[in-house]
């Protein structure tokens, strides 16, 4: 403690300092101010701008200059993102002024939330239309996918104002259950947080620096997981904070004296309630599309560069086979930035309707061009063929002072070539909805595995609602006795989420049973079963044993009873 006691001490005096000096709120945001305007006489915009062409002779026929406003946003972008960052800082220093105040704290937290969300959303649809002038792989994109995309940034960002509103208006009870749930919840999870990390870092460590990784690309690629880990550790962390706090509330008979006030099971839980509807959202939102992508890009990171000759690599050794139009590509190499660099080591064999080779394309490198719907072979040969053997071998002709060989109305883009060697469960909503509508053609068994996981997606979040449903069930005692079987049970329950989760979705992904049923399955059967385990709390009755015939009915005769209650008004 004696070697703790200078640094507590310093931030003993930070903290006092943030809270006491004069107008440090404006002077901070002025000082911001001074930054951006020493970065823009600086000229750090200009490693941001487009670099100037120096390759006329492999651009497109079609291809047409920057327009004008494109440079402006170019040009506006990094000082945009630099002032959130900086702005991030001024922020909390008013939330640490005005603590704990809720009311001083709702106006900047709210002009915070819509400035951010104006600069996540620009920035998104910015992107989106870049994608869509130098889109290099041919994806197909789903308005509808980029429109829940949309529609998730904004509902998390505005969720921070709002949840500060509701604590705002909430009553002193409801806000002190919410307070007793948000100490251990957040507790729990940067613990979980914290050793996840730490045991993912302790695998991997010799890894990355067999790699020659370095550490900040290690300290960005786990900010980048963080909606994985999210995703992974939220269900036990709200099992863990419910049933702690419910616990403690139900020692202390908090919740009898509540119950006394008035209140209903329900009312008294409803903060718990909306938090783990919150956090399931949240885990929707994640697991969207960033989740997905993050595991995948661990695997990309953890690969070794020997096999990939250093290059950032999407696939190697890609075999598809276009059956509509008779024709096999086998292509070496396919880089991560498809728009710069070409796909490499590339062949592609054409055959006649009886299946006899006619044809074939051999080049070191090839390139699809999206606007012209046109592929260009380079440095290669065009050989012939007669009832399989070979006619006639020629180079591709001279272009440009290349070899270079073009091919127009071809079906087969990059994107087509990738789908057929893509797995499922590192694919985000709006890849999986492009995959399934490539590849129409495939049987339904292949493309089972997509479909799942496309459901998977929004079914997997849902995981919270059910834990802290059950939890709450569970955690809640009207005596001294039955606590430890509360939690023994919940964590019984979990454990069998887990299994049966995975059950349904490989019976999903096996097709045995329909794919948009398979993953929600386990939710739906838990669901119930905490409803029905919090009706019978709420209604101070024991849980149903179920044991005997009689106890059956006796259960059912209740359940019936309750629900008769509700609708008739008389309960």
């Amino acid at each position: 403690m004696k070697l703790l006691a200078p640094f507590t001490k310093l931030l003993s005096i930070l903290w006092h300092s943030l809270r006491r000096l004069p107008h440090l709120g404006s002077l901070s945001f002025l000082a911001v101010l001074i930054v951006l305007g020493v970065c823009q006489y600086k000229g750090y915009h200009v490693k941001f701008m487009p670099p100037p062409i120096s390759r006329i002779d492999d651009l497109p026929k079609g291809w047409e200059p920057t327009p004008e406003w494109v440079n402006m946003v170019l040009y506006l972008r990094p000082y945009l993102t630099l002032f959130m960052l900086l702005g991030g800082v001024v922020y909390h220093i008013v939330i640490i002024r005005a603590y704990p105040n809720v009311r001083r704290m709702l106006l900047p937290t709210w002009i915070a939330a819509f400035v951010l969300t104006f600069w996540a959303v620009g920035g998104s649809l910015f992107e989106r239309w870049e994608m869509s002038r130098i889109e290099a792989r041919g994806e197909e994109f789903s308005i509808g996918a980029y429109g829940i995309h949309i529609g998730f940034l904004v509902g998390m960002f505005m969720s921070a104002p709002l949840a500060l509103t509701y604590f705002q208006r909430c009553k002193i009870m409801e806000r002190y259950v919410l307070k007793s749930f948000l100490q251990p919840l957040v507790f729990c999870m940067l613990g979980f947080f914290s050793l996840w990390v730490v045991m993912d870092l302790k695998d991997n460590l010799a890894q990355f620096q067999e790699n020659k990784i370095a550490m900040s690309q290690v300290m960005l690629f786990y900010f980048k997981l963080l909606p994985f880990i999210y995703v992974s550790v939220a269900p036990v962390t709200l099992l863990l904070a419910t049933l702690y706090s419910l616990g403690r509330m139900s020692r202390s008979n908090e919740i009898i004296s509540m119950l006394g006030a008035g209140k209903s099971l329900g009312q008294v839980l409803r903060p718990i309630f909306i938090m783990g509807a919150y956090m399931s959202f949240l885990g929707m939102a994640a697991n969207y599309e960033w989740a997905p992508m993050a595991e995948g890009n661990k695997k990309a990171l953890l690969s070794d560069p020997k096999d990939i000759g250093g290059d950032n690599v999407l696939s190697l050794g890609l075999v598809y086979r276009n059956n509509e139009d008779h024709r096999t590509w086998f292509v070496g190499l396919v880089p991560t930035d498809l728009g710069g660099q070409n796909l490499r080591r590339v062949e592609v064999y054409q055959e006649d309707e009886n299946g006899k080779l006619v044809k074939a394309w051999k080049s070191k490198s090839a390139k699809w061009w999206p606007d012209e719907k046109a592929w260009s072979f380079y440095s290669g040969v065009e050989v012939l063929y007669a009832d399989g053997i070979i006619v006639s071998i020629k180079n591709f002709p001279e272009q440009l002072g290349k070899n270079r060989f073009d091919q127009v109305g071809w079906t087969e883009t990059p994107w087509i070539l990738l789908s057929g060697s893509i797995t499922p469960e590192f694919l985000g909503v709006p890849t999986l909805l492009a995959y399934l509508s490539a590849n129409k053609s495939y049987e339904e068994r292949k493309l089972a595995p997509f479909r799942t996981h496309l459901f998977y997606r929004f079914a997997v979040p849902m995981q919270c609602l059910v834990i802290v449903l059950v939890a709450a069930a569970l955690g809640v005692v009207f005596s001294r006795r039955g606590m430890l079987g509360g939690v023994a049970s919940s964590v019984f329950i979990f454990f069998i989420l887990l299994f049966i989760d995975s059950l349904f979705l490989k019976m999903g992904t096996n097709s045995r049973m329909a794919p948009w049923l398979a993953p929600w399955m386990p939710h739906l059967i838990l669901g119930c079963v905490g409803a029905v385990l919090f009706y019978f709390r709420s209604q101070n009755r024991d849980f149903p044993k179920l044991t005997s015939p009689f106890e059956i009915f006796d259960a059912a005769k209740f359940l019936v009873s309750g629900m008769w209650g509700a609708v008739t008004g008389r309960a």
